[in-house]
């Protein structure tokens, strides 16, 4: 079975890059910083908890082999009215361009059917796209999905987490352009 769903999802990201690879990497280069929500997802209800705000920086940059670099951090605020602690995530990760325009490969993608990590990133239109897919040695999958829309003053971020076929968290974020060229 994950041997279709990674098929199938590998197929639509290369159809999708292929029939509207309107921008280039180019375009998404720079520093965006900005803030947004977790949404409630499953069977929680807009009553059960307060959505949770998040504080998110993403720069985009040049790599070699006609790649790009992407770093991505998100603060998470923890308490209620005065938060009591911060939980703060950095992640980099590196793609090389193929030979379909618009698409790129992780530089350390393995083979998710050896339990490897795999992830790809596609432009369609104004969005990149980044897919990563976890296989466990027991046949659970987990797959993390980040849109990154250009906006005219930045970006819109919308993050899934899936665990086997169900949304486990759900994120939207609004980014600004810094002033700043990142090279």
């Amino acid at each position: 079975m994950f041997r279709a769903l990674f098929g199938f999802m590998l197929a639509i990201g290369l159809v999708g890059s292929s029939l509207a690879a309107d921008r280039k990497i180019e375009d998404f280069y720079g520093a965006y910083l900005g803030h947004g929500a977790e949404e409630h997802v499953g069977e929680a209800s807009a009553g059960d908890k307060q959505k949770q705000t998040r504080y998110s920086q993403v720069i985009i940059r040049p790599s070699a082999e006609n790649g790009f670099t992407i770093e991505w951090s998100t603060l998470k605020l923890k308490g209620d009215d005065i938060p009591s602690e911060a939980d703060t995530k950095t992640y980099v990760e590196t793609f090389r361009g193929t030979d379909k325009p618009g698409f790129f490969r992780d530089v350390t993608s393995g083979d998710p059917n050896l339990f490897q990590d795999a992830a790809w990133a596609t432009i369609n239109g104004d969005t990149l796209s980044i897919v990563q897919v976890s296989v466990s040695p027991d046949g659970n999958y987990f797959v993390t999905h980040y849109d990154r829309t250009l906006t005219p003053k930045g970006m819109d971020v919308r993050f899934t987490r899936f665990e086997n076929s169900r949304i486990v968290r759900a994120v939207k974020l609004n980014l600004f352009k810094g002033p700043a060229k990142v090279d």
